[in-house]
C-alpha cells in the first residue's frame, strides 16, 4: 500500500502463468484481465499495505483515467451459482460502517523481519529520503489545512505529526494484501499485531475524518482531541474525493481506488509477532478458504478487465442492498483490487502458491511494548 516509506520488493513475476492453473487442476483458466499494468505508468505513491512504510513513491495505483468517465456495461456472461452456506470471506467482509479491527496483519521483507528480532522495535521507518507521504497522509494533511471544522482540522494536524511519524501498513487478512500491485512485492514475513482493548480507529473517507471505536461506535472529535493518544489506526480508503473511483450509475472516472490501515501509535499497541504458530494458523487459514473460492468460482470468474474490475470493486465498497454472492464477498474482503486480485482461477491459483510459499518454520518471537 501507499507507504512513506515501503520496503523496496525483490523481484518477483505475479502475473501467474499456466503452471499455477495446471498444478491446481484449473481446467477454465481465463485471460480475461489483459496485461498488467505496467509499474512505470502508475501514481506515486500508490497503494502500499507493504509491512512497513519504507517506499513511498514506488509504484502502485495504476494509470490515471483523465477523468473521463467510462460507462460499465453489465457482462453477459455465467451466471454464478447461488452461495450454499456461508460465502467464503462473508467474515472478511468490511464496509464504512464497520472498519475497526482489533488484530491487524503486515507483511514485511527479510531485512526488515531481521531488524525486528534483532532491535524488537515495531516502528522504525517515517519515509523514504527524497519521497514524500503517502496518499492517506497527503490527505490527512488537506484537512489539517480546512478551517472549516477547527476540532477536524486539530485532529488531523496530530495525526499528520508525530502520533503516526513511524508507521506501518496493514489489513484485517493476510491473503487480501500478499500480491500488491503487478512489479511490487512487500515481503513474505508477516507480522501479527493487536491493538489495546481502548483503542480507536480514525477513519479518513469521502474528504472527512472520523473516529470510531473497536466496537465501530462514533467517537466525536472533541473526545479524541481530548484524548489523541487513544488513536491507534488509520483506516483510509482512496475514493473520489483523493482521486480514486468517482462513482456515479454507470458512469465511473478517476484512477484506482484501494484501502488500507495505517498502525503507528505504539501506545495503543498491545502485542506484535512474527514467526508463530497463530501467524502460520492464520496463513493455512487463508490458503484453505482461497482454494475452496476458487472451487466456488473456477466456472463462472470475471470478465472484465483489470482495471474495469477495480472501479467496479470500489464502487460497491460502500453500496448495500444486493444479495451477498461468492463474489461480492471477495471483493468486499479486498483491499487492493488490483490485476493481481482479479477473480480468475490463475490469479487465485497464483495467491494460493504464493501463500503456500510463505509458510514458515517456527520461530516465535512475541513482544509486548511497555512490558517489562
Amino acid at each position: 500500500m501507499v507507504g512513506r516509506s515501503r520496503a523496496s520488493g525483490f523481484e518477483r513475476a505475479l502475473a501467474p502463468g499456466a503452471f499455477a492453473c495446471l498444478a491446481l487442476g484449473v481446467g477454465a483458466c481465463l485471460a480475461g484481465s489483459g496485461p498488467p499494468e505496467p509499474p512505470g505508468a502508475v501514481e506515486a505513491g500508490g497503494s502500499s499495505l507493504a509491512g512497513s512504510v519504507n517506499a513511498a513513491g514506488a509504484g502502485a495505483t495504476g494509470p490515471s483515467a483523465g477523468g473521463s468517465p467510462q460507462i460499465i456495461p453489465s457482462q453477459p456472461g455465467c451466471v454464478a451459482p447461488p452461495v450454499v452456506g456461508t460465502a467464503v470471506f462473508a467474515a472478511q467482509s468490511l464496509d464504512s460502517a464497520s472498519v475497526a479491527r482489533r488484530i491487524l496483519f503486515s507483511w514485511t521483507t527479510d531485512e526488515q523481519a531481521a531488524e525486528l528480532r534483532r532491535d524488537q522495535v515495531l516502528f522504525t521507518r517515517s519515509e523514504r529520503p527524497g519521497l514524500g507521504p503517502g496518499y492517506a497522509f497527503n490527505i490527512v494533511q488537506q484537512l489539517a489545512q480546512d478551517q472549516t471544522l477547527p476540532e477536524r482540522a486539530q485532529l488531523a494536524s496530530l495525526l499528520g505529526g508525530e502520533l503516526f511519524a513511524k508507521a506501518r501498513y496493514a489489513w484485517s487478512e493476510p491473503w487480501a494484501t500478499r500480491m500488491g500491485w503487478p512489479g511490487e512485492d512487500y515481503g513474505g514475513n508477516l507480522l501479527r499485531i493487536v491493538l489495546k482493548p481502548e483503542a480507536w480507529v480514525a477513519k479518513v473517507m469521502n474528504g472527512d475524518l472520523s473516529v470510531v471505536d473497536l466496537q465501530n461506535q462514533p467517537v466525536s472529535l472533541t473526545a479524541a482531541l481530548a484524548n489523541p493518544e487513544r488513536v491507534g489506526a488509520i483506516f483510509y480508503e482512496k475514493d473520489a474525493f483523493a482521486g480514486g473511483p468517482s462513482c456515479n450509475g454507470s458512469f465511473i472516472s478517476g484512477s484506482n481506488g484501494y484501502r488500507e490501515f495505517v498502525v503507528g501509535n505504539l501506545a495503543m499497541v498491545e502485542e506484535w509477532s512474527i514467526g508463530t504458530q497463530q501467524i502460520h494458523d492464520r496463513l493455512s487459514a487463508n490458503i484453505e478458504q482461497l482454494t475452496s473460492f476458487l472451487e466456488r468460482i473456477r466456472g463462472c470468474p470475471v470478465t472484465n478487465g483489470a482495471r474495469q474490475w477495480n472501479l467496479t470493486v470500489v464502487c460497491q465498497w460502500n453500496s448495500s442492498g444486493a444479495q451477498p454472492t461468492e463474489l461480492s464477498t471477495y471483493q468486499q474482503a479486498l483491499a487492493i483490487p488490483s490485476d493481481n486480485y482479479l477473480a480468475v482461477p490463475e490469479r487465485i491459483a497464483a495467491m494460493i502458491e504464493t501463500l503456500q510459499g510463505d509458510l514458515f518454520e517456527l520461530d516465535p518471537l512475541v513482544v509486548n511494548p511497555g512490558s517489562p
